[in-house]
């Protein structure tokens, strides 16, 4: 161990964490991947909840009461979200037994309910409680958090090995073995990578080992509030002239709704359900570098173009650390070949 380089003692760290992780790394990377396509690819598994007939708000006691004649028993509305565009408006409804919440779609033209189903229900929410915690409870944040600060130690070893790598002098052509491609391919996709790669798991890994979890629910909602939905909007809108995105209906710990504005502040305003009393909110029910993370990892509230590059970055992630693997296997392979070309090269 006297003779190792710095160099190779990094080497020997990312190929051993590479080789320890390597399975969870590609399940979260895939995982993440999907996540951050999910809403393209609902728009094509689930098209009847996008079948809008128009974009046009109406008046958002309709969409109140259009949730109220779907109700089940046992269920209260929790909160109502109005996307913008080609977007239905979505109303979350909450069982106060189990806490299972479910999503009713509908037309933001006509309040026409287009499709209902379960939160976090169906194959993409399986894929977030894996990419989340991988299917454990509260223990299965701290084992992702664990696994991600692996990958953090792995990409920084990974990049400083190969930044520091010595190219070699062409020798006589042969044929790369398979393995040699996977590792070339694995060092230049890495190398390409590092910073979004970094910044993705860096983030993750805050969100992991934080105090808020990121599907932690609230309080229930109450079951009958005083105010109708009409008053609350007309209350906060004497708060902020910004656009309505969402509605939260009070609970059983707050009895006060909280209006979502964009594009100007305040970004929040609270109604007491009591009095129709309006206050400005602070802009965070989370620390404000917290929820700062969460956006850039979860997308919440990110232009456009961030799902993409988030794609993007996971795809790559994925590419690294599949080909990591096939490089890993390869070695005893590469190295026979190795010693095959040495011998049969001819001497001078």
């Amino acid at each position: 161990m006297a003779g190792i380089s710095h160099r190779n003692r990094g080497l020997r760290v990312h190929r051993w964490l590479g080789l320890a992780i390597g399975l969870f790394a590609i399940a979260l990377a895939l995982s993440g991947t999907i996540l951050a396509c999910a809403p393209l690819i609902e728009r094509i598994a689930v098209p009847a909840r996008y079948r809008i007939s128009g974009e046009t708000r109406i008046a958002l006691v309709a969409y109140a009461e259009a949730a109220h004649r779907r109700l089940r028993p046992g269920e209260r509305i929790v909160a109502l979200s109005l996307e913008q565009g080609s977007s239905p408006v979505i109303v979350t409804l909450e069982r106060s037994s189990d806490r299972a919440r479910r999503l009713l779609f509908l037309d933001p033209a006509t309040a026409t309910v287009l499709a209902s189903g379960w939160q976090d229900g169906g194959v993409l929410g399986a894929i977030r409680c894996l990419h989340d915690g991988l299917f454990l409870s509260g223990a299965g944040r701290w084992i992702v958090g664990a696994i991600g600060s692996g990958i953090l130690l792995a990409s920084l070893t990974g990049w400083w090995t190969q930044a520091t790598r010595k190219r070699p002098k062409r020798a006589t052509k042969r044929r790369m073995h398979k393995g040699e491609r996977a590792a070339a391919w694995h060092r230049r996709v890495g190398l390409w990578s590092a910073v979004p790669v970094l910044v993705m798991t860096a983030s993750g890994v805050a969100l992991a080992f934080s105090n808020s979890p990121p599907n932690a629910l609230p309080a229930p909602p109450v079951a009958r509030p005083a105010l109708s939905v009409e008053r609350v909007v007309t209350s906060g809108r004497a708060w902020s002239r910004g656009m309505l995105t969402a509605i939260d209906w009070p609970t059983e710990r707050s009895p006060d709704w909280t209006l979502h504005f964009t594009g100007s502040d305040p970004a929040i305003v609270k109604v007491a359900d009591d009095s129709a009393s309006a206050i400005a909110a602070p802009g965070h029910t989370v620390p404000g570098m917290l929820s700062w993370v969460r956006r850039l990892h979860d997308g919440q509230a990110m232009p456009w173009v961030w799902r993409p590059l988030a794609a993007l970055t996971g795809l790559l992630a994925l590419w690294a650390a599949v080909t990591g693997l096939i490089g890993w296997a390869s070695r005893p392979n590469v190295r026979r070949a190795r010693r095959g070309a040495d011998r049969s090269r001819p001497s001078r």
